[in-house]
């Protein structure tokens, strides 16, 4: 017969196993968890189709669109979803920043209930995109791995390689800073690099560096496996390293947009950026919900704010924030109508397949990155991208940018159980991705509705005694 999980017996569970409070369905006694029902979009077709069943052991996908016998069905627990729900695989960020400036000195991580809410919003991996304190991000990861806390799979960066290690002490790469010194030797780069590889780091943010610093750090993430992203632009309004030198050196991944201009001459060189991405295969990560937010979010404030997002602060912090008020635009209309065209122009030109999600959300109001990224889902749509192609833009393909599609990105037999359930078919409207019903992450189905209510009012600082972890200390690259 069937197994599942009563609501009693879960709660018993929850008093019983206080880390592990979340979990909802696991595997059965043969070690088996069985999905049925409803639709599946895989990441690999542009369609979806019926679900007949996936069949989880272990913590992965051992079969799609499985033939299920009765011999299967009674050692398994079994999942089954209503007629109109989708399955899909779990999405990914790659510009997931855990930074948060709440006390004006800084951009600091906090991970823990950052990682709850992306994880409850379907978004079952991240990469962080440049960390200030690396170490609360790798004690995270490691924490998860281990089971003994819930969240994503935390993809570290590691700090910025470049100048804004410094953060907005500097505004270009020829601006002093003591966490990456303008004498930085060559021998210095690749050790930084060795180091943090050793760490785990997996892919590595370029910011505010030479062209000369960044062939360094480029050449060697490749020779120890890394993958390399960069935000060129610098606060002056001009490129520390050119787009068409940083592709030809070998970057992996290109952030914020192809051109300085706002169309016209100063966007003249498109076309040719385009050609050359998609002759290297170079990765776009256009950031619409962030650099046209503030204006979209007035444009259509229905579809981009509906929730209460404030609440996953403290009582002190939304004060703090609230008393900031909201900041002026990233950008102006004429820009973000370039930015919208650029990521439009790739996808036509036979981009869709490097196109990633990541919503370069670091918090200075009251808004969160798992949130903000249904809001790039749409953003996206808005710019004229089909919902197949968003879909796998925050799926197979980020697991493709990463390195790491052999595990993740897509529901297919021999890859990791991330999934996520929503109501309804985002094929038809993006909007439906972020009515979620369950997660799943290795396997183990939570509900998004207990996953965020376990993390209301626990990020920031409890009152003005408690600024000390809310506050940047920049640290030197050498050691006196």
């Amino acid at each position: 017969m069937k197994r599942a999980l009563t609501l009693v017996s879960m709660m018993v569970l929850a008093l019983l196993v206080p880390q592990l409070v979340l979990a909802q369905w696991a595997e059965g006694q043969g070690g088996q968890l069985v999905i049925r029902g409803g639709w599946l979009f895989d990441s690999v077709s542009d369609e979806r189709r019926p679900n007949t069943g996936i069949v989880i052991q272990d913590g992965k996908i051992v079969e799609v669109d499985a033939d299920l016998q009765q011999q299967v069905l009674s050692i398994a627990n079994v999942i089954d979803l209503a007629g109109t729900d989708t399955i899909l695989p779990g999405m990914i960020d790659l510009h997931a920043h855990y930074n948060l400036d709440l006390v004006d000195n800084g951009r600091v991580e906090e991970v823990v209930y950052n990682g709850i809410v992306f994880l409850a919003n379907g978004v079952t991996s991240t990469w962080s995109a440049g960390e200030y304190y690396p170490e609360r991000v790798i004690a995270q990861r490691d924490r998860i791995d281990a089971g003994e806390s819930i969240g994503p799979r935390l993809f570290a960066s590691g700090p910025y390689f470049g100048a804004f290690r410094c953060e907005y002490n500097i505004g270009t790469a020829a601006d002093e800073c003591i966490g990456w010194p303008n004498d930085i030797s060559e021998e210095e780069i690749r050790q930084e690099v060795d180091a943090w590889a050793e760490q785990g780091v997996v892919s590595i943010k370029i910011k505010q560096a030479t062209p000369g610093e960044m062939k360094i750090i480029i050449e060697q993430a490749h020779k120890r496996g890394m993958t390399t992203a960069a935000h060129l632009a610098n606060y002056d309004w001009e490129y520390d390293v050119e787009l068409r030198d940083a592709i030809l050196m070998g970057l992996d991944r290109v952030e914020h947009q192809l051109t300085l201009g706002s169309g016209g001459v100063g966007s003249a060189e498109m076309p040719h950026m385009i050609e050359l991405m998609l002759a290297h295969e170079v990765y776009y990560d256009a950031n619409l919900q962030m650099y046209g937010g503030i204006n979209e979010r007035r444009a259509h404030a229905p579809d981009m704010l509906w929730t209460d997002e404030a609440k996953y602060f403290t009582p002190y912090a939304q004060e703090l924030l609230e008393k900031r008020g909201e900041p002026e635009p990233e950008s102006d209309a004429e820009e973000f109508a370039q930015r919208v065209l650029e990521l439009k122009s790739l996808f036509d030109a036979g981009g869709a397949h490097l196109l990633i999600v990541g919503t370069d959300e670091p918090v200075y109001t009251n808004l969160l990155p798992g949130f903000a990224y249904h809001r790039e889902l749409l953003a996206m749509t808005n710019a004229g991208i089909p919902p197949a192609a968003v879909l796998k833009a925050a799926t197979i393909n980020g697991a493709r940018a990463l390195g790491i599609d052999d595990r993740l990105g897509s529901i297919e037999a021999g890859k990791l159980a991330d999934l996520y359930v929503v109501r309804g078919n985002p094929l038809d409207d993006i909007k439906v991705a972020r009515d979620i019903r369950f997660v799943f992450r290795d396997g183990i189905a939570y509900d998004p509705a207990v996953l965020l209510q376990s993390a209301e009012g626990k990020i920031g600082p409890a009152g003005p005694n408690d600024h000390a972890d809310w506050e940047l200390e920049i640290r030197p690259l050498r050691e006196d």
